[in-house]
């Protein structure tokens, strides 16, 4: 009796190890293919649409829709799928994602900064890539590393950008290279009464780092690439001292103590300005105003060294919820080959991150972004870097008054108290 029971338990053991063996060795003809599928080059059933959400603001200029529309009819002519564009502003993609991803009512392909890398991946909203070596090749090695969290490529980059120097020449013959120099320039040019002014920099924290970062401030600690969120320098001595520097030309009436960055685009098209700082997004804008007159280079020295700017990359991210997702996969690669990054270079303006591109743009117009991406700093991909923009509130209240010191040092706790609800 007990030499039958053993040789049942012998018998159910195989047939279980036999279909384990026959589940494991089944492709998921689910949602996803395996990944032995992809490396073997298949793919699902191609999918009538996919949808992709874009930027209210991708072109600069116009009907982002029927602008960009000659960028996405490419691959439609090689596929066959159709794409549905829906314009949702890039600030609003992530909170409308994660409310109509799971019902079902998201897009397959959607458009992202890597500073808000982290945050996508904690809420679930996107999913990794895989490229072989040779697509990994065609991007930037800074582009790709942007879009790398926990060792995960989660984007294909599309965009890199930085904010550098615009100015008239019509104004400024020669163009200030240090911080000293622009506010010398600036005492000469500015006439407030008049809306005219030498020099202008919107007053947020997206800018007016490139003054804290020159003299010692930065976000988060960092050590072979791991970022210390314990440890914030926002309110350090540097921090201190560069926004001293750029209080210096509020308190002496050559920058207005209020600004936005409609009004600044406004005044320097209008020939009212010296010099801005601002990024590729504006080139078509300014260019169109100003004509020959426009000249761009990098940011004014702020010490010893050309002050550094925040350096963003954007990509096309791929939705967690999209039943689509191989050929979504496959869209946003083809989206930023060669041959589609300079096409979205041409309708945009904004530089890809691509080495092949950039180094076959010519025009002069380019030289001061190209210069200044050298000295630029990436922003933070983590989901902590949301908290840090709280530091706009902290520099309207010091431009309006308030001691410098105690207002960082309060924010800064800010920043850490919201960081440990994480």
């Amino acid at each position: 009796m007990v030499q039958n029971k053993k040789r049942l338990y012998i018998l159910l053991l195989l047939l279980f190890s036999a279909l384990v063996t026959m589940i494991a060795c089944e492709p998921d003809r689910g949602e996803d293919v395996t990944k032995q599928e992809l490396d073997d080059g298949e793919m699902p059933e191609k999918p009538e649409e996919l949808i992709v959400w874009i930027n209210d603001d991708d072109s600069g200029q116009g009907d982002a829709l029927e602008i960009m529309k000659p960028y996405f009819d490419n691959y439609t002519e090689k596929t066959g799928i159709d794409i549905v564009l829906e314009i949702v502003p890039m600030p609003d993609q992530v909170q409308k994602l994660a409310l109509a991803g799971p019902g079902g009512d998201g897009p397959d392909l959607f458009f992202q900064p890597q500073d808000r890398l982290g945050d996508v991946v904690a809420q679930g909203l996107a999913q990794p890539m895989t490229f072989t070596d040779e697509e990994l090749g065609g991007y930037s090695e800074a582009a790709i590393d942007a879009f790398t969290y926990e060792g995960e490529v989660y984007g294909a980059p599309i965009a890199i950008e930085t904010y550098f120097t615009y100015y008239n020449k019509s104004i400024v013959e020669e163009v200030p290279t240090t911080i000293e120099d622009i506010y010398k320039m600036s005492l000469e040019f500015t006439n407030s009464d008049n809306d005219e002014y030498g020099f202008l920099i919107s007053p947020e924290f997206y800018y007016l780092y490139s003054f804290m970062n020159s003299h010692g401030g930065y976000i988060f600690g960092e050590e072979d690439g791991i970022y210390n969120v314990d440890d914030i320098g926002l309110n350090n001595d540097g921090s201190i001292k560069g926004l001293e520097e750029y209080l210096q030309f509020v308190n002496a009436g050559i920058l207005p103590r209020t600004v936005t960055v409609d009004v600044l685009d406004g005044l320097f098209t209008e020939g009212k300005v010296g010099m801005v700082i601002s990024g590729p997004w504006n080139i078509s804008s300014y260019r169109e105003a100003l004509g020959d007159d426009l000249g761009t280079a990098p940011l004014p020295k702020i010490g010893e060294q050309i002050a550094p700017s925040f350096v963003g990359v954007k990509s096309w991210l791929v939705s967690s919820y999209s039943k689509n997702a191989e050929w979504a996969v496959d869209l946003a690669k083809f989206l930023t080959n060669d041959e589609s990054a300079e096409l979205y270079h041409d309708i945009t303006g904004e530089l890809p991150p691509r080495p092949v591109i950039l180094e076959a743009v010519t025009d002069p117009i380019y030289t001061g972004h190209t210069q200044q991406i050298d000295h630029g700093i990436s922003m933070p991909n983590i989901p902590e870097m949301s908290a840090i923009w709280d530091m706009d509130d902290a520099i309207q209240l010091i431009i309006n008054g308030e001691d410098i010191e105690d207002v960082l040092t309060e924010t800064v706790q800010n920043i850490k108290d919201k960081i440990d609800l994480y």
